[in-house]
């Protein structure tokens, strides 16, 4: 599977005074077991903080949930500061897909994710290093994303 997204800082959308749900880089500080799960099923050293939201088309959210997941988090668990700390019961279950991410010649390891119940036409892209960084990005650059997975198997293939 292949598709490309804009890039998105969160706070980019210019709406000042606006409080919002912390962003995955506190999020993984609050869930150390989220980074050394990425770390063992990548095998990377580190992982950079944060994620890189990409704005996609609804039908590439749609797509993924038909693959294999690389990863499978539970939403149980998960911990989220107050008042937030209903947003993992809403997302169920993070579901992270291996791939490779391009911008221009060059490409980065990545894994990609959505939740069980995803945010509209949004997925986050986790890396060993900051992706910001690493392909030099601007608000609504467009990044490619190409998914390391397989079609599940249906009940009916089986």
């Amino acid at each position: 599977m292949q598709f490309s997204g804009r890039f998105q800082r969160r706070s980019s959308d210019g709406r000042k005074n606006v409080v919002r749900p912390p962003g995955e880089t506190k999020i993984q500080r609050l869930n150390p077991k989220r980074e050394s799960d990425i770390l063992s099923v990548t095998g990377w050293e580190t992982l950079a903080d944060g994620s890189l939201n990409l704005v996609v088309e609804q039908s590439v959210v749609e797509a993924l949930a038909r693959l294999t997941p690389t990863l499978d988090e539970l939403a149980t668990g998960i911990v989220y500061p107050p008042p937030y700390e209903n947003i993992p019961k809403i997302r169920k279950a993070y579901r992270y897909y291996a791939g490779t991410a391009r911008r221009g010649e060059r490409a980065e390891s990545v894994l990609v994710r959505r939740a069980m119940v995803p945010v509209p036409n949004t997925v986050e892209l986790f890396a060993a290093e900051s992706l910001t960084t690493a392909f030099n990005l601007v608000p609504n650059d467009v990044v490619s994303v190409d998914i390391h997975a397989t079609e599940k198997v249906s009940k009916a293939d089986s």
